[in-house]
């Protein structure tokens, strides 16, 4: 059995298969990781106030230690309940992000306070305000939200609309910015440094576990960082090909208990 004292999982397309939903497995293996004193980490796009219902609905506070939000942007402590920002985007990459790629296909989203804010409504937008518990809110001048710094800064729309984007995205240069497809749909826009890799490294210093004595599993391309930082890395089989090519092992789709398999391999169930 590997010695893992810190295990990190991504939500979307990872411990929730569809989003909403996991398998059990996968509750048994977070189960068995907290029964040999691991600590467990969420590292997820989404904001504390979106991270919250869906641990409550599954029944999750005693299998989690920290949340790592907005790709990296900021560390919550469970049991202190408190958040650390550890970067944010400044007002003028806000403002520059914006005025450079709003008139591409994809729609604007600025999450902050539980609102999305952004510069359209489209049917999209509209289900996946529904999914996420979380409303929107058009602004047809978004200066004011943009004057703001953020942790996070969002590009959404169908694959094909994204896929045209992704063309533009290939070419930024602006080094105060990190931007990566994170699903299908959404391009994730981080201040430079910010990640899920950085932010693990960060924790574990803080906690003094070696980085050899970690894991992380996650299924798209924002996931690539943890894999590179974590000693042992896993992608479901739903995960993007990207994922698939730097991670360490390949286990079953998200659906069929994709962290249980990883503890497998792992030797710890």
């Amino acid at each position: 059995m590997e010695k893992i004292s810190f295990f990190a999982t991504d939500l979307d397309g990872t411990l929730f298969y569809d989003r909403i939903n996991m398998n059990e497995r996968d509750r048994q293996a977070l189960k068995r990781l907290k029964e040999l004193g691991c600590t467990i980490c969420f590292a997820t796009g989404r904001e504390v106030e979106l991270i919250i219902p869906a641990i409550e609905q599954h029944n999750l506070w005693d299998l989690v230690d920290y949340f790592l939000m907005c790709g990296g942007s900021q560390i919550y402590d469970v049991k202190k309940r408190t958040t650390e920002l550890l970067g944010e985007i400044s007002a003028e990459d806000m403002h520059y992000i914006y005025n450079k790629y709003h008139k591409y296909p994809t729609t604007i989203i600025i999450p902050r306070d539980n609102i999305l804010h952004t510069n359209k409504m489209t049917p999209e937008l509209k289900a996946e305000s529904e999914l996420l518990n979380s409303p929107v809110q058009v602004h047809e001048d978004m200066t004011e939200i943009l004057d703001i710094p953020n942790p996070k800064f969002l590009l959404f729309g169908t694959k094909e609309q994204v896929d045209i984007t992704m063309q533009e995205i290939d070419r930024e240069t602006n080094p105060n910015i990190s931007i990566c497809r994170s699903q299908n749909e959404y391009i994730d826009c981080y201040a430079a440094g910010v990640d899920k890799g950085s932010a693990i490294k960060t924790l574990c210093e803080r906690l003094n576990i070696p980085l050899c004595e970690t894991a992380s599993i996650g299924d798209n391309q924002n996931d690539i960082d943890m894999f590179n930082v974590t000693k042992f890395s896993a992608c479901p089989a739903n995960g993007s090909d990207g994922a698939k090519e730097k991670a360490q092992y390949n286990v079953c789709h998200a659906s069929e208990g994709a962290v249980f398999e990883f503890c497998q391999k792992l030797g710890i169930l």
